[in-house]
Protein backbone atom coordinates (compact mmCIF):
# COMPACT_ATOMS: atom_id res chain seq x y z
CA UNK A 1 0.00 0.00 0.00
CA UNK A 2 2.72 2.29 0.67
CA UNK A 3 4.98 1.96 -2.33
CA UNK A 4 3.65 3.37 -5.90
CA UNK A 5 1.85 1.85 -8.71
CA UNK A 6 4.34 -0.46 -10.99
CA UNK A 7 3.85 2.15 -14.07
CA UNK A 8 5.83 4.76 -12.36
CA UNK A 9 9.76 5.26 -12.66
CA UNK A 10 12.22 7.04 -10.33
CA UNK A 11 12.83 9.14 -13.30
CA UNK A 12 9.27 10.47 -13.88
CA UNK A 13 9.11 11.79 -10.09
CA UNK A 14 8.37 15.48 -9.65
CA UNK A 15 9.32 17.44 -6.78
CA UNK A 16 6.35 18.88 -5.18
CA UNK A 17 6.06 21.99 -2.82
CA UNK A 18 2.67 21.99 -1.23
CA UNK A 19 1.37 25.69 0.13
CA UNK A 20 -0.88 27.12 2.25
CA UNK A 21 -2.22 31.11 1.10
CA UNK A 22 -3.20 33.51 3.54
CA UNK A 23 -5.41 34.32 5.24
CA UNK A 24 -5.98 31.47 7.91
CA UNK A 25 -6.22 30.93 11.22
CA UNK A 26 -3.85 31.86 13.71
CA UNK A 27 -3.49 29.69 16.35
CA UNK A 28 -2.83 26.06 14.83
CA UNK A 29 -1.58 24.89 11.22
CA UNK A 30 -4.98 24.44 8.74
CA UNK A 31 -4.07 20.44 7.92
CA UNK A 32 -4.62 19.93 4.62
CA UNK A 33 -0.68 20.02 3.01
CA UNK A 34 -0.07 17.96 6.42
CA UNK A 35 -2.11 14.90 5.32
CA UNK A 36 -1.59 15.44 1.82
CA UNK A 37 2.45 15.07 2.48
CA UNK A 38 1.83 12.79 4.73
CA UNK A 39 -0.04 10.45 2.40
CA UNK A 40 3.09 11.51 -0.36
CA UNK A 41 5.94 10.60 1.32
CA UNK A 42 4.79 7.25 2.47
CA UNK A 43 4.80 6.55 -0.67
CA UNK A 44 7.98 7.86 -2.35
CA UNK A 45 7.24 11.33 -3.48
CA UNK A 46 9.63 13.93 -2.80
CA UNK A 47 7.11 16.72 -1.20
CA UNK A 48 7.44 19.72 0.83
CA UNK A 49 5.31 22.14 3.00
CA UNK A 50 4.99 25.73 3.69
CA UNK A 51 2.44 27.53 5.51
CA UNK A 52 2.59 31.25 3.79
CA UNK A 53 -0.17 32.50 6.11
CA UNK A 54 0.77 32.72 9.15
CA UNK A 55 4.35 33.98 7.92
CA UNK A 56 2.38 36.41 5.89
CA UNK A 57 0.30 37.78 9.11
CA UNK A 58 3.18 38.05 11.54
CA UNK A 59 4.86 39.75 8.43
CA UNK A 60 2.01 42.61 8.65
CA UNK A 61 1.35 42.60 12.44
CA UNK A 62 5.27 43.36 12.90
CA UNK A 63 5.31 45.49 9.79
CA UNK A 64 2.66 47.91 11.08
CA UNK A 65 2.83 47.37 15.39
CA UNK A 66 5.52 49.18 17.58
CA UNK A 67 8.29 48.04 19.44
CA UNK A 68 5.89 45.44 21.46
CA UNK A 69 4.09 43.72 18.97
CA UNK A 70 6.76 41.03 18.41
CA UNK A 71 6.63 40.59 22.55
CA UNK A 72 2.84 40.39 22.77
CA UNK A 73 2.89 37.74 19.84
CA UNK A 74 5.58 35.84 21.57
CA UNK A 75 3.56 35.93 24.71
CA UNK A 76 -0.02 34.97 22.78
CA UNK A 77 1.97 31.75 21.25
CA UNK A 78 2.92 30.67 24.49
CA UNK A 79 1.72 27.99 27.47
CA UNK A 80 -0.50 31.45 29.86
CA UNK A 81 -3.77 30.73 30.94
CA UNK A 82 -6.00 32.20 28.29
CA UNK A 83 -7.52 34.81 30.33
CA UNK A 84 -4.01 36.32 31.04
CA UNK A 85 -3.88 36.42 26.66
CA UNK A 86 -7.25 38.20 27.08
CA UNK A 87 -5.69 41.89 26.97
CA UNK A 88 -2.92 41.23 24.84
CA UNK A 89 -5.14 39.76 22.30
CA UNK A 90 -7.09 43.06 22.79
CA UNK A 91 -4.28 45.04 21.64
CA UNK A 92 -3.51 42.82 18.55
CA UNK A 93 -7.05 42.95 17.62
CA UNK A 94 -7.08 46.56 17.67
CA UNK A 95 -3.61 46.31 15.54
CA UNK A 96 -5.85 44.13 13.00
CA UNK A 97 -8.67 46.80 12.94
CA UNK A 98 -6.39 49.78 11.80
CA UNK A 99 -4.83 48.19 9.45
CA UNK A 100 -8.19 47.53 8.17
CA UNK A 101 -9.19 50.85 8.32
CA UNK A 102 -6.31 52.39 7.72
CA UNK A 103 -4.54 50.83 5.36
CA UNK A 104 -6.36 47.52 3.48
CA UNK A 105 -10.25 47.17 4.08
CA UNK A 106 -10.10 43.89 3.32
CA UNK A 107 -7.38 42.45 5.72
CA UNK A 108 -8.73 40.38 8.40
CA UNK A 109 -6.81 38.46 11.05
CA UNK A 110 -8.06 34.94 9.34
CA UNK A 111 -9.63 35.86 5.73
CA UNK A 112 -8.89 38.36 3.26
CA UNK A 113 -11.41 40.08 0.81
CA UNK A 114 -14.22 37.28 2.12
CA UNK A 115 -16.66 39.02 1.07
CA UNK A 116 -15.78 39.42 -2.70
CA UNK A 117 -14.69 35.96 -3.22
CA UNK A 118 -17.79 34.36 -1.14
CA UNK A 119 -19.80 35.41 -4.44
CA UNK A 120 -17.50 36.01 -6.99
CA UNK A 121 -19.11 34.66 -10.18
CA UNK A 122 -17.34 37.01 -12.24
CA UNK A 123 -13.27 36.11 -12.64
CA UNK A 124 -12.07 39.55 -13.75
CA UNK A 125 -13.31 41.30 -10.32
CA UNK A 126 -11.33 38.58 -8.71
CA UNK A 127 -8.30 39.05 -11.25
CA UNK A 128 -8.46 43.03 -10.73
CA UNK A 129 -8.01 42.33 -6.85
CA UNK A 130 -5.13 39.77 -7.32
CA UNK A 131 -3.23 42.07 -10.11
CA UNK A 132 -3.75 45.27 -7.52
CA UNK A 133 -0.91 45.73 -5.10
CA UNK A 134 -1.60 45.67 -1.46
CA UNK A 135 -1.02 44.42 2.16
CA UNK A 136 -0.56 41.12 1.09
CA UNK A 137 2.24 41.41 -1.48
CA UNK A 138 5.81 42.22 -0.08
CA UNK A 139 5.52 39.47 2.80
CA UNK A 140 4.01 37.03 0.45
CA UNK A 141 6.29 37.35 -1.94
CA UNK A 142 9.20 37.42 0.32
CA UNK A 143 8.39 33.86 1.73
CA UNK A 144 7.18 32.32 -1.66
CA UNK A 145 10.69 32.94 -3.15
CA UNK A 146 12.79 31.66 -0.29
CA UNK A 147 10.23 28.43 -0.43
CA UNK A 148 11.07 28.32 -4.36
CA UNK A 149 14.60 28.80 -3.93
CA UNK A 150 15.16 26.27 -1.07
CA UNK A 151 12.90 23.71 -2.51
CA UNK A 152 13.47 24.28 -6.22
CA UNK A 153 9.92 22.44 -6.76
CA UNK A 154 9.28 21.00 -10.45
CA UNK A 155 5.21 20.87 -9.01
CA UNK A 156 3.65 23.61 -6.76
CA UNK A 157 0.44 22.73 -4.95
CA UNK A 158 -1.62 25.49 -3.23
CA UNK A 159 -4.53 24.29 -0.47
CA UNK A 160 -7.70 27.02 -0.80
CA UNK A 161 -10.26 25.77 1.91
CA UNK A 162 -11.94 28.94 2.30
CA UNK A 163 -12.90 32.09 0.27
CA UNK A 164 -10.54 34.32 2.30
CA UNK A 165 -7.75 32.33 0.78
CA UNK A 166 -8.50 32.64 -3.17
CA UNK A 167 -7.15 36.44 -3.65
CA UNK A 168 -3.90 34.99 -1.58
CA UNK A 169 -4.08 31.45 -3.42
CA UNK A 170 -3.64 33.52 -7.19
CA UNK A 171 -1.16 36.01 -6.02
CA UNK A 172 1.23 32.82 -5.21
CA UNK A 173 0.00 31.80 -8.77
CA UNK A 174 0.79 34.98 -10.29
CA UNK A 175 4.45 35.60 -8.51
CA UNK A 176 5.64 31.61 -9.34
CA UNK A 177 4.23 32.10 -13.02
CA UNK A 178 6.22 35.03 -13.81
CA UNK A 179 9.60 34.28 -11.53
CA UNK A 180 9.80 30.86 -12.62
CA UNK A 181 8.28 29.70 -15.45
CA UNK A 182 8.21 25.76 -16.00
CA UNK A 183 6.95 24.82 -13.01
CA UNK A 184 3.09 23.54 -13.24
CA UNK A 185 0.50 24.66 -10.46
CA UNK A 186 -2.00 23.02 -9.72
CA UNK A 187 -5.01 24.05 -7.14
CA UNK A 188 -7.70 22.82 -4.92
CA UNK A 189 -8.87 22.50 -1.41
CA UNK A 190 -12.42 22.86 -0.21
CA UNK A 191 -13.24 26.17 -1.98
CA UNK A 192 -11.97 24.26 -5.01
CA UNK A 193 -13.90 21.60 -4.51
CA UNK A 194 -17.20 23.09 -3.97
CA UNK A 195 -17.10 26.40 -6.13
CA UNK A 196 -15.22 25.68 -9.36
CA UNK A 197 -16.99 22.57 -10.29
CA UNK A 198 -19.11 24.00 -12.98
CA UNK A 199 -16.24 26.42 -14.28
CA UNK A 200 -16.68 27.56 -18.01
CA UNK A 201 -14.34 30.69 -17.56
CA UNK A 202 -10.84 29.64 -19.02
CA UNK A 203 -8.80 32.90 -17.87
CA UNK A 204 -8.23 31.12 -14.45
CA UNK A 205 -5.90 28.89 -16.26
CA UNK A 206 -3.61 31.65 -16.76
CA UNK A 207 -2.59 31.29 -13.32
CA UNK A 208 -2.88 27.57 -12.51
CA UNK A 209 -2.56 24.74 -14.97
CA UNK A 210 -5.04 22.15 -12.90
CA UNK A 211 -7.60 22.41 -10.95
CA UNK A 212 -8.25 19.33 -8.31
CA UNK A 213 -11.14 18.47 -7.16
CA UNK A 214 -12.13 16.68 -3.78
CA UNK A 215 -9.02 14.78 -1.49
CA UNK A 216 -6.01 15.78 -3.10
CA UNK A 217 -4.53 12.68 -2.76
CA UNK A 218 -4.64 10.55 -5.76
CA UNK A 219 -4.36 13.05 -8.59
CA UNK A 220 -1.39 14.66 -6.78
CA UNK A 221 0.27 11.48 -6.30
CA UNK A 222 -0.50 10.90 -10.53
CA UNK A 223 0.96 13.89 -11.02
CA UNK A 224 3.93 13.90 -8.95
CA UNK A 225 5.42 10.42 -9.60
CA UNK A 226 4.02 10.76 -13.89
CA UNK A 227 1.36 8.45 -13.62
CA UNK A 228 -1.60 8.32 -16.17
CA UNK A 229 -4.83 10.46 -14.98
CA UNK A 230 -6.58 7.18 -14.48
CA UNK A 231 -4.26 5.28 -12.86
CA UNK A 232 -5.49 3.51 -9.44
CA UNK A 233 -4.36 4.95 -6.48
CA UNK A 234 -5.29 3.44 -3.08
CA UNK A 235 -5.96 5.58 -0.40
CA UNK A 236 -6.38 4.33 3.00
CA UNK A 237 -9.39 5.02 5.60
CA UNK A 238 -7.06 7.26 7.93
CA UNK A 239 -4.12 9.08 6.59
CA UNK A 240 -1.45 10.39 9.51
CA UNK A 241 -0.53 13.89 8.55
CA UNK A 242 2.97 14.92 8.30
CA UNK A 243 3.84 18.49 10.39
CA UNK A 244 7.50 18.81 8.83
CA UNK A 245 8.56 22.50 7.28
CA UNK A 246 5.98 23.69 10.05
CA UNK A 247 6.96 26.03 12.68
CA UNK A 248 4.79 25.77 15.82
CA UNK A 249 6.05 28.75 17.07
CA UNK A 250 4.87 30.55 14.67
CA UNK A 251 1.35 30.64 15.67
CA UNK A 252 -0.09 32.64 18.29
CA UNK A 253 -3.75 33.00 19.83
CA UNK A 254 -6.09 35.66 19.68
CA UNK A 255 -8.54 35.06 23.19
CA UNK A 256 -11.49 37.60 22.16
CA UNK A 257 -14.11 36.00 24.27
CA UNK A 258 -14.71 33.85 28.11
CA UNK A 259 -16.69 31.33 26.39
CA UNK A 260 -15.01 27.64 26.23
CA UNK A 261 -15.61 26.29 23.56
CA UNK A 262 -15.54 29.74 21.16
CA UNK A 263 -11.64 29.72 22.30
CA UNK A 264 -11.27 25.57 21.81
CA UNK A 265 -11.06 27.25 17.48
CA UNK A 266 -8.71 30.53 18.22
CA UNK A 267 -6.70 29.06 21.18
CA UNK A 268 -4.24 26.26 21.53
CA UNK A 269 -1.79 24.78 19.15
CA UNK A 270 -3.90 21.29 17.87
CA UNK A 271 -3.14 18.50 15.62
CA UNK A 272 -6.24 18.83 13.02
CA UNK A 273 -6.46 14.93 12.69
CA UNK A 274 -9.51 13.27 9.94
CA UNK A 275 -10.69 10.32 12.03
CA UNK A 276 -12.54 8.70 9.00
CA UNK A 277 -12.88 9.58 5.56
CA UNK A 278 -16.59 11.10 4.10
CA UNK A 279 -19.36 11.27 6.09
CA UNK A 280 -21.09 8.41 8.02
CA UNK A 281 -24.77 9.46 7.58
CA UNK A 282 -24.23 11.72 4.29
CA UNK A 283 -27.86 12.05 4.24
CA UNK A 284 -28.55 15.54 4.66
CA UNK A 285 -30.77 17.02 2.11
CA UNK A 286 -28.73 20.77 2.81
CA UNK A 287 -25.23 19.12 2.92
CA UNK A 288 -23.08 18.41 -0.28
CA UNK A 289 -23.54 14.95 0.13
CA UNK A 290 -23.01 14.40 -3.81
CA UNK A 291 -19.62 15.40 -3.70
CA UNK A 292 -17.13 12.45 -3.61
CA UNK A 293 -14.99 13.86 -0.27
CA UNK A 294 -18.42 13.37 1.63
CA UNK A 295 -19.96 9.94 0.00
CA UNK A 296 -16.70 7.65 0.08
CA UNK A 297 -17.15 6.97 4.02
CA UNK A 298 -14.11 4.62 4.68
CA UNK A 299 -13.71 4.40 8.57
CA UNK A 300 -10.03 2.58 9.42
CA UNK A 301 -9.30 0.63 12.41
CA UNK A 302 -8.93 2.13 15.25
CA UNK A 303 -4.95 1.52 16.03
CA UNK A 304 -4.43 3.32 13.10
CA UNK A 305 -6.06 6.39 15.00
CA UNK A 306 -4.34 5.68 18.11
CA UNK A 307 -0.81 5.10 16.92
CA UNK A 308 -0.66 8.86 14.98
CA UNK A 309 -1.69 9.91 18.47
CA UNK A 310 0.90 7.65 20.16
CA UNK A 311 3.45 9.36 17.77
CA UNK A 312 2.59 12.95 18.08
CA UNK A 313 2.47 12.37 22.12
CA UNK A 314 6.34 11.47 22.05
CA UNK A 315 7.05 14.48 20.32
CA UNK A 316 5.42 16.51 23.05
CA UNK A 317 2.15 17.19 21.00
CA UNK A 318 -0.79 16.35 22.92
CA UNK A 319 -3.75 17.97 21.91
CA UNK A 320 -6.01 17.11 19.02
CA UNK A 321 -9.09 18.51 16.76
CA UNK A 322 -10.69 16.00 14.58
CA UNK A 323 -12.16 17.49 12.36
CA UNK A 324 -14.55 14.67 10.44
CA UNK A 325 -17.71 15.58 9.33
CA UNK A 326 -18.92 13.88 12.08
CA UNK A 327 -16.70 11.11 13.98
CA UNK A 328 -18.48 7.75 13.57
CA UNK A 329 -19.76 6.61 17.24
CA UNK A 330 -18.74 3.40 16.53
CA UNK A 331 -14.90 4.42 15.87
CA UNK A 332 -15.39 6.84 18.58
CA UNK A 333 -15.63 3.93 21.02
CA UNK A 334 -12.84 1.76 19.70
CA UNK A 335 -10.10 4.79 19.36
CA UNK A 336 -11.12 5.31 23.21
CA UNK A 337 -10.41 2.13 24.17
CA UNK A 338 -7.41 1.91 22.48
CA UNK A 339 -6.43 5.33 24.30
CA UNK A 340 -7.18 3.94 27.93
CA UNK A 341 -5.46 0.72 27.20
CA UNK A 342 -2.15 2.37 25.84
CA UNK A 343 -2.49 4.64 29.09
CA UNK A 344 -2.18 7.85 26.56
CA UNK A 345 -2.34 11.08 27.84
CA UNK A 346 -4.41 13.12 25.05
CA UNK A 347 -6.70 16.02 25.11
CA UNK A 348 -9.33 16.02 21.73
CA UNK A 349 -12.35 17.15 20.50
CA UNK A 350 -14.23 17.22 17.65
CA UNK A 351 -17.10 17.24 15.24
CA UNK A 352 -20.35 14.49 15.71
CA UNK A 353 -24.21 14.34 15.15
CA UNK A 354 -26.28 13.76 18.00
CA UNK A 355 -26.66 10.62 17.42
CA UNK A 356 -28.61 7.83 19.82
CA UNK A 357 -25.49 5.86 19.89
CA UNK A 358 -23.62 8.06 21.86
CA UNK A 359 -24.57 7.15 24.88
CA UNK A 360 -24.60 8.01 28.47
CA UNK A 361 -21.83 4.77 29.11
CA UNK A 362 -19.75 6.11 25.74
CA UNK A 363 -20.01 9.88 26.66
CA UNK A 364 -18.39 8.75 29.74
CA UNK A 365 -15.67 6.61 28.50
CA UNK A 366 -14.84 9.23 26.00
CA UNK A 367 -14.36 12.06 28.60
CA UNK A 368 -11.83 9.21 30.40
CA UNK A 369 -9.94 9.01 27.01
CA UNK A 370 -9.59 12.96 27.08
CA UNK A 371 -12.27 13.89 25.33
CA UNK A 372 -13.24 17.86 26.13
CA UNK A 373 -15.88 18.97 23.45
CA UNK A 374 -17.78 18.47 20.42
CA UNK A 375 -19.87 20.15 17.83
CA UNK A 376 -22.94 19.59 16.11
CA UNK A 377 -25.32 20.43 14.19
CA UNK A 378 -29.35 20.68 15.85
CA UNK A 379 -30.04 23.01 12.35
CA UNK A 380 -33.55 24.05 13.09
CA UNK A 381 -34.62 22.73 16.30
CA UNK A 382 -37.62 21.61 14.78
CA UNK A 383 -38.63 18.24 14.25
CA UNK A 384 -40.61 18.42 11.29
CA UNK A 385 -37.60 20.40 9.49
CA UNK A 386 -35.39 17.77 11.15
CA UNK A 387 -37.24 15.13 9.11
CA UNK A 388 -37.63 16.99 6.24
CA UNK A 389 -33.78 17.28 5.82
CA UNK A 390 -33.32 14.16 6.89
CA UNK A 391 -31.64 14.42 9.61
CA UNK A 392 -31.67 11.49 11.13
CA UNK A 393 -32.67 12.73 14.75
CA UNK A 394 -35.05 14.60 16.70
CA UNK A 395 -35.39 16.90 19.68
CA UNK A 396 -35.93 13.78 21.92
CA UNK A 397 -33.34 11.44 20.73
CA UNK A 398 -30.71 14.60 20.31
CA UNK A 399 -31.28 16.13 23.90
CA UNK A 400 -31.01 12.40 25.30
CA UNK A 401 -27.45 12.66 23.98
CA UNK A 402 -26.76 15.86 25.13
CA UNK A 403 -27.66 14.93 28.85
CA UNK A 404 -25.12 11.95 28.60
CA UNK A 405 -22.17 14.52 27.36
CA UNK A 406 -23.45 16.68 30.30
CA UNK A 407 -22.86 13.76 32.77
CA UNK A 408 -19.73 13.24 31.80
CA UNK A 409 -18.65 16.64 31.99
CA UNK A 410 -17.90 17.36 28.22
CA UNK A 411 -18.91 20.55 26.48
CA UNK A 412 -21.44 21.35 23.57
CA UNK A 413 -21.80 23.52 20.99
CA UNK A 414 -24.36 23.47 18.91
CA UNK A 415 -24.86 24.59 14.88
CA UNK A 416 -28.25 26.04 14.24
CA UNK A 417 -29.82 27.52 10.93
CA UNK A 418 -32.57 29.88 9.91
CA UNK A 419 -34.52 30.82 6.95
CA UNK A 420 -34.52 26.90 5.98
CA UNK A 421 -36.89 26.16 3.02
CA UNK A 422 -40.83 26.23 3.72
CA UNK A 423 -39.91 27.15 7.62
CA UNK A 424 -42.47 29.66 9.20
CA UNK A 425 -41.40 32.81 11.22
CA UNK A 426 -43.66 30.74 14.51
CA UNK A 427 -41.28 28.04 14.43
CA UNK A 428 -38.14 30.41 14.25
CA UNK A 429 -39.29 31.78 17.50
CA UNK A 430 -40.08 27.92 18.78
CA UNK A 431 -36.52 27.05 17.73
CA UNK A 432 -35.02 30.19 19.50
CA UNK A 433 -36.47 29.22 22.88
CA UNK A 434 -36.25 26.03 22.89
CA UNK A 435 -32.07 26.39 22.36
CA UNK A 436 -32.30 29.32 25.19
CA UNK A 437 -34.00 26.14 27.34
CA UNK A 438 -31.35 23.73 26.40
CA UNK A 439 -28.56 26.76 26.96
CA UNK A 440 -30.47 27.69 30.62
CA UNK A 441 -30.03 23.72 31.62
CA UNK A 442 -26.43 23.59 30.61
CA UNK A 443 -26.60 20.78 28.25
CA UNK A 444 -24.83 22.79 25.49
CA UNK A 445 -22.28 25.76 26.34
CA UNK A 446 -23.18 27.80 22.91
CA UNK A 447 -24.07 27.79 19.65
CA UNK A 448 -24.00 29.81 16.54
CA UNK A 449 -27.19 30.38 13.83
CA UNK A 450 -25.85 30.22 10.18
CA UNK A 451 -28.50 31.34 7.34
CA UNK A 452 -29.38 28.41 5.31
CA UNK A 453 -27.31 28.29 1.95
CA UNK A 454 -28.91 26.21 -0.71
CA UNK A 455 -25.57 25.05 -2.25
CA UNK A 456 -25.76 23.33 -5.90
CA UNK A 457 -24.25 19.72 -4.96
CA UNK A 458 -27.20 19.19 -2.17
CA UNK A 459 -30.27 16.74 -2.61
CA UNK A 460 -32.25 19.90 -1.87
CA UNK A 461 -31.07 21.54 -5.25
CA UNK A 462 -31.55 18.12 -6.76
CA UNK A 463 -35.74 18.43 -5.81
CA UNK A 464 -36.71 21.72 -5.17
CA UNK A 465 -40.16 21.10 -5.36
CA UNK A 466 -39.88 18.78 -2.53
CA UNK A 467 -38.55 21.70 -0.26
CA UNK A 468 -41.57 24.29 -2.00
CA UNK A 469 -38.22 25.96 -3.56
CA UNK A 470 -37.76 27.45 -7.71
CA UNK A 471 -34.02 28.10 -8.34
CA UNK A 472 -33.61 31.02 -10.45
CA UNK A 473 -31.38 30.32 -13.60
CA UNK A 474 -27.75 30.91 -13.23
CA UNK A 475 -27.46 34.80 -15.10
CA UNK A 476 -23.94 34.25 -17.11
CA UNK A 477 -22.50 32.11 -19.34
CA UNK A 478 -18.70 32.46 -18.34
CA UNK A 479 -18.80 30.85 -15.03
CA UNK A 480 -16.35 31.31 -12.79
CA UNK A 481 -17.46 30.41 -9.05
CA UNK A 482 -21.17 28.70 -8.76
CA UNK A 483 -22.18 26.88 -5.28
CA UNK A 484 -24.70 28.79 -3.37
CA UNK A 485 -28.01 28.89 -5.28
CA UNK A 486 -30.48 32.05 -5.60
CA UNK A 487 -34.05 30.52 -5.36
CA UNK A 488 -37.11 31.54 -4.58
CA UNK A 489 -40.94 30.21 -2.74
CA UNK A 490 -42.93 28.18 -5.33
CA UNK A 491 -46.18 29.97 -3.23
CA UNK A 492 -47.01 32.04 -0.67
CA UNK A 493 -45.36 31.09 3.00
CA UNK A 494 -44.72 32.31 6.30
CA UNK A 495 -41.03 32.39 5.63
CA UNK A 496 -39.00 33.12 9.04
CA UNK A 497 -37.05 36.63 8.96
CA UNK A 498 -33.80 35.31 10.44
CA UNK A 499 -33.39 34.84 14.86
CA UNK A 500 -32.78 38.38 15.01
CA UNK A 501 -33.09 38.95 18.36
CA UNK A 502 -30.43 36.31 18.86
CA UNK A 503 -27.92 35.27 16.73
CA UNK A 504 -24.26 34.33 17.51
CA UNK A 505 -22.26 32.65 20.45
CA UNK A 506 -23.73 32.06 23.56
CA UNK A 507 -21.85 33.15 26.57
Amino acid sequence: MNSLPKAASTCDRKRLLLLTPPLLQTNTPYPATMHLTGFLRARGIDVQQRDLSIKVVRDILLAYGNETTDELLEFLGGPAPLEEKRAASEIIDDLARGIRDGVDSEFGFSRYAEHLCQAVEDFGELERRVRRRGILDVPLERHLKAAMDEVKPDLVGVACPFPGTLVGAFKIARYVKRRYPGVRLLLGGGYVSTELREMTDTRPLRYFDRFLFDEGYAPLLREAAGLADDAPVDVPPFVAPCYDGIDWDDYFDVVETDNYVTNLWNSGKWVKLVMARGCYWHRCAFCDVRLPYIGCFQMPEATAVADTLEAFARQGLRRFHFVDEAMPPALVRAVCDEILRRGLEVEWWGNVRFDAAFTPALAKKMARAGCICVTGGLECANDRLLALMNKGITLASAEKVLRAFQAAEIFVHAYLMYDFPTETKAEQRAAERYVKGLAKKGLIQSCFWHRFALTVHSPIAREPEKFGIVIEKAKRRRVFARNELAFAYAAARGRGDGCRGWQGIML
